[in-house]
């Protein structure tokens, strides 16, 4: 499998990941479901900004791993308001 192929198909997947983990904040419920997606986003969006850096900096300026990192940290960031709301 080439380069490329990895480098498209794990963008796409971040971005996927990550608007399944902002989907979860929607019910407290999936709060759960949110962290572990997140947690596999950010491995993912990681994995696609390396590639980016190390083959393709100079074709593509900003890489879909970074709109899969900003989503996949929406559940992480919602649970931190979550609990200092709920400690004052």
């Amino acid at each position: 499998m080439s380069h490329r192929l990895v480098y498209k198909i794990l963008g796409y997947l971040s971005i996927l990941i990550g608007f399944a983990a902002a989907l979860s904040i929607y019910k407290i419920q999936f709060a759960f479901y949110g962290i572990a997606l997140g947690l596999l986003g950010f491995i993912v969006s990681g994995i696609n900004i390396f590639l980016n850096m190390k083959y393709y900096s100079d074709e593509e300026k900003y890489p879909k791993g970074y709109i899969g990192m900003l989503l996949s940290s929406l559940p992480v960031l919602f649970m931190l308001f979550v609990i200092m709301k709920n400690r004052h």
